[in-house]
């Protein structure tokens, strides 16, 4: 992002000027989104961290009350923002592509919605079909394949997912979803597990979500 140099005079008039104008603008738009947004989930991973360290001499009530007043809301926002930022990128890399396409097919490229769907359909495939011959998408497309991976979703119990369509679990303290309807190897019926989920705690969750932007 650093590396980035918007150019300083557009002329509108010129052959891609339109298309440099929405490029630079919203290059400059995503650099400073995409980086605040990383920014954001170092501090509050700092402070979830900061807040283990104070609760270890807590007691229960005492610990009940700082889950209430701050962890909880922290803790959601950490573990929501690498899937957002993922989802972000594949936004950000989709439209940057579609304008810098412009330049490599010339006459071939159209400002479709075949082309470029609206802003609400915009995912990984069509990221990925809109930099397919842009060499630098490998790297990046590798680096975010391991943000929000299988071994993240694991390691937090599925939050985001559960917090989207389902019931998550709590932190630090608390069991939710004593009744569980799952698939059973080896057989066609469903079975019902009692029991619960247990809470998410800090001390595995705070080293998780490092590694979720330190990689």
């Amino acid at each position: 992002m650093d590396g980035f140099a918007a150019p300083q005079t557009i002329r509108l008039n010129a052959e891609f000027g339109l298309q440099q104008m929405a490029y630079r603008d919203l290059a400059d738009e995503t650099a400073r989104d995409l980086a605040n947004g990383v920014n954001h989930l170092i501090g509050v991973t700092a402070k979830l961290e900061a807040w283990q360290k104070v609760m270890i001499e807590l007691d229960l009530q005492q610990k009940n009350e700082i889950l209430h007043e701050f962890v909880q809301d922290l803790a959601t926002m950490a573990l929501l923002t690498p899937y957002t930022l993922k989802a972000r990128f594949y936004f950000a890399v989709a439209h940057l592509s579609h304008q810098a396409n412009v330049v490599r097919l010339g006459e071939e490229w159209a400002d479709e919605f075949s082309a470029l769907p609206e802003d609400w359909a915009i995912n990984e495939e069509w990221a990925s079909k809109l930099t397919k011959p842009w060499r630098a998408w490998r790297a990046l497309i590798r680096a975010l394949s391991k943000v929000d991976d299988g071994n993240f979703k694991t390691r937090t119990d599925e939050f985001r997912s559960k917090y989207t369509h389902r019931f998550t679990p709590r932190i630090e303290l608390g069991i939710t979803q004593m009744i569980k309807r799952e698939r059973v190897p080896d057989r066609s019926r469903p079975c019902y597990g009692i029991g619960g989920s247990a809470p998410l705690k800090l001390d595995a969750l705070v080293p998780a979500l490092k590694q979720s932007w330190c990689k």
